[in-house]
């Protein structure tokens, strides 16, 4: 049992516990956003758990001063860290501090100002495990702690009784996501629909997502592909006492976006072409100056506005801010020194999403609601434009255009043009691990002409699903050079899980194709037809053919070209293999390929 701590103890409770910080980065980028502190060693100072630390605190009447030390020691420790100044601290506290006799507003400001560090750095996490469904007393939370400059973030979101209405009204800065709702979302399709209606919901309120709780490759794939702005998790990095070295990014995250960008560079050079560059404000300009502003730029509807770092914290709306102008005594009040560097009236919430962000995501976020402005673009957390929705509907057609001209018109996968770019773009850069890939169909022939082009088109059709689900787990380029010929890429994986990819979607094949087929002729087991020379002939049913190419790691001058000649060696021995499977390894000292090996 934990025993109870005096007034005088809990000094000495604070000197004993520790604070891990645990990363939360964003998924487009592998940038690091801030750290959570994480309250450790609470064992070593006489707890069973850190919440009965807290019950302890609470039931003492000590809640507010224990608070108070704890957050001394997370902003001591976290001033520490490399570039802290442009990370942010997400910080958990009570909520019932604010209900305690001795709450004395304030006192977080001056820690923030001792170690050097504006007020914004810090979020404050408000669990949903203690009953925060009141809208009333979130609202006293959000307003008091907002009042003062800092953000807020609600944990453990989808964990306890918050109810939409409350966070509809109170308009938190981040939203976290329990790990219940992140622990296998990829094989979930339940928990995927709900992160996708909570995301999208948080964007209409402009509020970012945090997925917590990320343990694998496929969840932090599927929480980036469903829109989530952030993503913390032991796949990201494990929670340590130790400082990092290094803040700006965390390799496997970065490593991943830089493999994944193959879409989103389209998209990235389209939603930049028709990119608003409109100049931001600063947050402590005079308003009489942001009068001039808008005189000077009659065309600008909406300015955004930045703090020191350039991080967008809202929008001004012209017409708003007019508004107020024309009002009785409007200019006069403008003008009082009383009201001078106070944008906070005319400051109004914006969704706010990374330049990197699929033209998709962003559409999606327009959508969600019909009194929307624009998105604010960032890079690397800083304000680069806007794009309100005149300009994304544009983006969008060009995009479509784009993906039309290139993409087979089968089965709209990327075609040859888009293929040849993609690996120019890959190839480029050097990987430990990639691999290429050639699928060829075997038998297609006889099975057209006993069965006909539409039929044909649905067997190419099945396999393109059936690559986009055996795929999946990855993130693999797909490209129909033709006909019934396919091109698959992936890098950053171990071979044996490429292989097992590639024989997955061979497998489902050889099962699906079968119903493509007469009952007799899938009694017999081969399709009977005419060879050359016009004689009776068995023909196997289809079944596809597979060659992979291994690329060595530091080559940067191989083409697709080379990699076909190479493709066509093991396709000929993938077609004469029970496994219908052949792979080989680039030669490293020349541009010739090793000769081809059966797996």
């Amino acid at each position: 049992m934990t025993q109870p701590v005096m007034l005088r103890n809990w000094q000495q409770v604070v000197e004993k516990v520790d604070f891990a910080f645990q990363p939360i980065v964003s998924p487009h980028t592998g940038h690091v956003f801030g750290y959570e502190a994480l309250l450790r060693r609470w064992d070593e100072a006489g707890f069973n758990s850190i919440q009965a630390l807290f019950d302890t605190a609470w039931d003492t009447g000590n809640l507010h001063t224990v608070d108070m030390l704890l957050r001394a020691k997370a902003i001591e420790k976290f001033a520490k860290l490399p570039s802290a100044k442009r990370l942010k601290l997400f910080y958990n506290f009570d909520n019932r501090v604010i209900k305690t006799e001795d709450y004395q507003p304030g006192q977080t400001a001056a820690l923030l100002a001792d170690a050097g560090l504006e007020r914004d750095t810090i979020f404050l996490e408000i669990s949903e495990r203690h009953d925060i469904s009141n809208a009333g007393y979130l609202q006293d939370i959000l307003l008091r702690y907002r009042s003062q400059g800092f953000k807020i973030a609600i944990d453990d979101y989808g964990s306890g009784f918050a109810q939409l209405r409350a966070l509809y009204e109170c308009e938190p800065d981040i939203i976290k996501i329990d790990r219940f709702f992140i622990d296998g979302i990829d094989r979930d399709r339940r928990k995927e629909l709900f992160v996708t209606q909570i995301t999208a919901f948080a964007h209409m309120i402009a509020a970012q997502v945090v997925a917590e709780g990320v343990e694998t490759r496929e969840e932090f794939l599927c929480c980036r592909r469903l829109g989530c702005d952030l993503v913390q998790g032991f796949f990201i990095a494990r929670p340590s006492l130790d400082l990092p070295q290094q803040t700006d990014l965390v390799p496997v995250a970065a490593d991943i976006a830089a493999d994944s960008r193959r879409q989103s560079d389209q998209d990235d050079d389209v939603v930049r072409s028709y990119l608003l560059e409109t100049p931001a404000l600063p947050s402590d300009i005079n308003p009489v100056d942001i009068l001039s502003y808008f005189q000077q730029n009659p065309d600008i509807s909406l300015v955004p506005v930045v703090n020191q770092r350039g991080e967008p914290l809202g929008i001004v709306r012209d017409s708003e801010f007019k508004a107020f102008i024309y009002t009785p005594f409007g200019r006069e009040l403008l003008q009082n020194p009383a009201n001078r560097a106070n944008t906070k009236r005319f400051l109004r919430r914006c969704p706010v999403a990374d330049i990197r962000t699929s033209l998709s995501e962003l559409l999606e976020t327009f959508v969600a609601t019909e009194a929307l402005d624009g998105v604010i673009l960032t890079e690397n957390g800083q304000y680069l434009g806007v794009l309100d929705q005149s300009a994304l509907l544009r983006a969008v057609n060009e995009r479509n255009t784009l993906n039309a001209r290139d993409e087979n018109p089968l089965t709209r996968l990327p075609g040859n043009s888009a293929i040849y770019r993609y690996a120019a773009r890959a190839l480029a850069e050097p990987r430990r691990r990639r691999f290429a890939v050639y699928f060829d169909f075997d038998n297609f022939k006889p099975f057209n002409d006993r069965y006909g082009f539409r039929q044909g088109d649905r067997a190419i059709l099945l396999f393109k699903d059936i690559l986009g689900k055996a795929l999946s787990q990855n993130d693999w380029f797909v490209g129909h050079i033709g006909g019934d010929d396919f091109f698959a890429y992936v890098q950053s994986i171990d071979f044996e899980d490429a292989v097992d990819a590639v024989q997955r979607a061979q497998a489902m094949f050889d099962a699906q194709i079968k119903s493509f087929y007469d009952p007799e002729t899938r009694e017999r087991g081969y399709l009977l037809g005419k060879g050359r020379d016009g004689q009776q002939v068995r023909f196997d049913l289809m079944s596809v053919s597979a060659a992979m190419v291994r690329l060595p790691a530091e080559r940067t001058d191989i083409t697709l070209d080379h990699i076909s000649i190479e493709a066509a060696k093991l396709k000929a021995l993938a077609k004469t293999s029970p496994s219908r499977f052949a792979s080989g390894v680039y030669d490293a000292s020349s541009n010739d390929a090793a000769e081809p090996k059966l797996l």
